[in-house]
């Protein structure tokens, strides 16, 4: 949730709050999400969003602290209100895992971020136009959140996510994709980048357990835990994934040759590389304990976190609302 500069962006849109009454509202901007296009975009969906939340505070902020300085002090006064998110999932991620320690989550969002895999995991509708008008109109249904614990040799860093966490080379590909053009967006940009990281990956080992069992050991290009069918700005990584089955599906990349891994990255877009041998998809509804043979990055939702040790993942059932 970077934007240019140092300067502080958090700030109501329109300079004047709605009263503070129940059911407020709060819209979370992130004007430089997209290379700076929802900011553009965001003023045009504003006075439909009015129309469905017509007492609505509105804030524009480019950190995470900014955001977390706003949600916490918006939830003091309207805990049970909807927080409606308009930016991509480092937005979301960021959002979500201040507001769910305060509270109940009441979420909407508005893709405007390069990537969007939550909403496409939800079906949300990626017209950011739409998306307001479905938020009009949203029913409410609980969702499920992914809940990681990072050992990294100092107090235990516990965060949630809403559509995936990968260690290996979607990590390096992620990072990639943020130093990318901003000309390309979704599963091209994701794509290239995925490209230029698996022909640099080094192959890591694993120890992956789930209760009494062993689901994985040795060595792997990539591991993901899913929550939704989609990472990379529409890879379908885990295309049998659902948002509210209680369920996460841990995904396994074995080491294969370079061609053979272009051939996997072009079927990982269709959601067709299951089939492939050196990929296994196994749902796992106990906790997930994984351990790297060394500290490894780790990226959930496209946030990047170090880990060192072992690294806990479970599926929190119904853990926020969602309006769609």
């Amino acid at each position: 949730m970077k934007g240019a500069g140092d300067r502080d962006l958090t700030r109501l849109y329109d300079g004047a709050k709605a009263s503070r009454t129940e059911g407020v509202a709060l819209a979370l901007v992130n004007p430089a999400a997209s290379a700076g296009r929802a900011g553009k975009v965001f003023p045009e969906l504003l006075p439909a969003l009015r129309a469905g939340f017509p007492e609505l505070e509105v804030a524009l902020t480019d950190s995470p602290e900014a955001a977390q300085r706003v949600i916490v002090e918006w939830r003091r006064a309207h805990s049970g209100s909807p927080l409606l998110v308009a930016g991509g999932d480092g937005t979301l991620h960021e959002a979500v895992n201040c507001a769910v320690r305060t509270g109940p989550v009441q979420l909407g969002v508005i893709p405007l971020g390069s990537g969007n895999d939550f909403s496409r995991n939800a079906g949300i509708p990626l017209d950011p136009r739409q998306a307001v008008q479905r938020l009009r109109e949203a029913r409410a249904r609980p969702i499920d959140l992914g809940r990681l614990c990072v050992d990294a040799n100092h107090p235990a860093v516990s965060r949630v996510f809403l559509n995936s966490c990968s260690l290996g080379v979607s990590v390096r590909a992620n990072a990639l994709a943020r130093q990318g053009s901003g000309r390309l967006r979704g599963w091209l940009r994701y794509g290239i980048a995925g490209l230029r990281a698996a022909s640099h990956a080094r192959l890591e080992h694993y120890l992956v357990e789930c209760g009494e069992r062993t689901l994985f050991e040795g060595k792997a290009l990539n591991l993901t835990v899913a929550n939704g069918a989609s990472f990379g700005g529409g890879m379908r990584i885990s295309p049998s994934s659902a948002l509210d089955d209680g369920s996460l599906e841990l995904v396994v990349l074995r080491p294969m040759g370079r061609l053979r891994l272009i051939v996997a990255l072009a079927r990982l877009q269709r959601g067709t590389h299951v089939g492939l041998g050196e990929l296994s998809v196994t749902p796992a509804r106990e906790q997930l304990r994984i351990t790297p043979a060394c500290p490894s990055p780790l990226e959930a939702d496209g946030e990047e976190l170090e880990t060192s040790g072992t690294l806990t993942i479970d599926v929190l059932p119904g853990a926020i609302t969602l309006l769609n």
